[in-house]
């Protein structure tokens, strides 16, 4: 946790993806003394199913994200067994079940685990992959893009502010012409 500190340049929410859900089995991010990330007035969130996870870990996850939901200063969004398809499948049952008629592109974002967190404005893909997989994909349509050679635990401070040099540099459109 000590790692993480807030940046001004860019915003004050980070989302991490790591791992698959057998892995998280071991995974301890605040999640044993939930008090730690509310002294330092870090906002956990939970995206993705978590419905598989031992019950003592989902009870555990679901205290810090309860403990911590007033904190404003950094907010970490956790993806734990989180794909962005099943993120998708997921949004349309809510919708299904409140029998909504029309649908719409913010009835979908207020369905999803991601609901009430602004789209990322950087992605970042350590390990020398050029895809995205399956991570965040309704959320990212105008997201700058960073593909680093590097893997995620050789990544450091100044690869990260080269990436928001080269981000504050770009032009960006929204869609627009």
């Amino acid at each position: 946790m000590a790692s993480i500190r807030p940046c001004n340049k860019c915003g004050e929410r980070i989302s991490i993806r790591q791992m698959p859900h057998k892995q998280w089995v071991a995974f301890n991010v605040g999640t044993d003394d939930p008090h730690k990330c509310k002294k330092k007035n870090i906002k956990i969130k939970i995206l993705g199913d978590i419905s598989k996870f031992p019950s003592r870990l989902k009870t555990k996850l679901r205290k810090v994200e309860r403990k911590t939901n007033n904190n404003t200063l950094i907010q970490i969004n956790l993806a734990l067994n989180y794909g962005s398809r099943q993120e998708l499948i997921y949004a349309f049952k809510k919708i299904n079940l409140n029998k909504k008629k029309i649908i719409t592109e913010k009835l979908i974002s207020n369905n999803l685990y991601t609901k009430n967190i602004p789209d990322p404005e950087i992605l970042i893909r350590t390990g020398n992959t050029n895809r995205l997989s399956n991570f965040l994909l309704w959320q990212i349509n105008y997201t700058e893009i960073f593909f680093i050679k590097k893997l995620w635990p050789d990544f450091n401070k100044n690869d990260f502010n080269k990436i928001l040099n080269k981000f504050n540099k770009i032009k960006r459109n929204f869609g627009a012409i």
